[in-house]
């Protein structure tokens, strides 16, 4: 079960609460999830009537801004705050998303200067109710979800093997579509890759945001999921890493493009670590972090143990590397150990691959196939 948080900022319009949002927010409602207006300052008794001929909560209560709205709703519910949504209209809207636990999603049309920075947002309650469809069979759970020595990985949907089915393949393109597409189901995207990040535990720490760059990436934070981490980390954290424009990893040589390259070994990081190096404009920025890597597909998991090895020099640490999709069953956790400086270029002799071996992983079936409903 999913529940929806307001504030009555997001129920007005022109002079008066809008009745065809009030109209929305009760077919959200009927349609299994609860709806509640939360606010410190309190409504009218007219509108809390009309909230109540909705079938819609209404919570007055001091310093909201804490969060506690959410765990309390929670409770009441016997949910988890992360099974709670927030439309944030306001900053306050946004503080008690965040200190509650609760998934934020931003009113694209608020003029606040903290919403409009926010990266998962509607355009109408409309849009919020159609996400809201969309994403409420969600569990939490990862497709995949591996606990290495070192590093972790977890994966959104199955993909394929190299020797993919048309519907596994058109399936995959989906995933990557979705992300560059936007709308209702790119926030869906979004909350659960949110969703899944909060039931998990990876939110917590000092944390750092990475997307793994392309075999030739041009390292102007213009890869395919970069928009989408800067959406996800605005909404799901505090932090301000990795800075908008200013990539966490630099590809200073293209590497080979695995996906297509039948030859050679590609379980072979070698390519991956030459051709690869950290922005030293995070030289005194990584310590002790917390640090996700994002990339969209991973089939033998050599991008995370590359990232990992990078960051570990680096001083982070733990690294969780986290994939739209996985194909086949061959992900394996190789630990690599960097002895140079990993801001800059690493020679074959400043790096060791230590040991490989395969992922303590575990599946789960419903996750996929919310998933194809999301990008269907």
């Amino acid at each position: 079960m999913l529940a929806l948080v307001v504030s009555p900022e997001a129920i007005y319009g022109g002079v008066g609460v809008s009745v065809e949002t009030l109209g929305t927010l009760a077919a959200i409602c009927a349609q299994g999830t609860p709806v509640f207006v939360v606010t410190n300052r309190g409504v009218s008794e007219g509108v809390a009537f009309q909230l109540g001929q909705h079938g819609i909560g209404y919570i007055q209560t001091s310093g909201r801004q804490g969060g506690q709205p959410i765990r309390d709703i929670a409770v009441s519910l016997g949910i988890q705050p992360h099974d709670v949504m927030v439309l944030a209209v306001n900053e306050v809207d946004m503080q008690m998303a965040k200190t509650g636990g609760a998934i934020l999603i931003a009113a694209s049309w608020s003029t606040d200067r903290r919403i409009v920075g926010l990266g998962m947002k509607v355009d109408s309650i409309d849009q919020l109710r159609e996400v809201i469809d969309v994403t409420k069979g969600w569990t939490g759970n990862w497709w995949y979800s591996g606990q290495g020595s070192s590093y972790e990985v977890r994966a959104l949907v199955d993909l394929s093997s190299k020797y993919v089915s048309d519907d596994q393949a058109v399936f995959a393109r989906k995933v990557t579509n979705t992300a560059k597409n936007g709308g209702a189901r790119l926030v869906a995207l979004l909350a659960v890759t949110c969703r899944s990040m909060m039931m998990d535990g990876v939110l917590t720490g000092k944390l750092f945001w990475g997307v793994y760059p392309s075999s030739s990436s041009a390292n102007n934070d213009t890869e395919v999921l970069s928009d989408f981490v800067q959406r996800l980390r605005t909404s799901a954290s505090n932090v301000h890493f990795a800075k908008r424009g200013q990539p966490l990893f630099i590809r200073h040589a293209n590497s080979v493009k695995r996906s297509t390259s039948f030859g050679g070994d590609r379980t072979d990081p070698g390519n991956q670590i030459e051709t690869l190096h950290l922005n030293p404009e995070y030289r005194t920025q990584l310590k002790g972090r917390n640090v996700l890597v994002i990339d969209d597909c991973t089939t033998y998991g050599v991008s995370f143990a590359v990232a990992a090895a990078f960051l570990y020099a680096a001083g982070a640490s733990h690294v969780v590397g986290i994939a739209l999709g996985k194909f086949g069953n061959r992900l394996s956790h190789t630990t690599i150990k960097i002895s140079s400086d990993p801001f800059v270029p690493v020679g074959r002799d400043g790096y060791e691959v230590v040991s490989a071996e395969n992922f303590n992983g575990s599946t789960n079936v419903n996750a996929q196939s919310v998933l194809q409903a999301i990008i269907s």
